[in-house]
């Protein structure tokens, strides 16, 4: 679940290292890594899976008109 060459992340592994550490948990910057690849994973499908949904909304729209 690599970054895409155009998919830009704002947080790095070691901010959320960071981030997570004064949260008073305590993981490797491998598992930082992998956390945030998850995360964006999500971000992406609930973003994809909301504009379908719109979409197919319009769609309904436009048919019943």
């Amino acid at each position: 679940m690599k970054a895409g060459l155009s998919e830009k992340r704002n947080v790095t592994p070691q901010q959320a290292v960071k981030i997570l550490e004064q949260n008073g948990l305590k993981i490797s910057e491998k598992e930082a890594e992998e956390i945030l690849d998850f995360m964006y994973f999500l971000g992406k499908l609930s973003v994809d899976r909301y504009i379908n949904s719109v979409n197919n909304t319009n769609n309904l729209i436009h048919e019943n008109s």
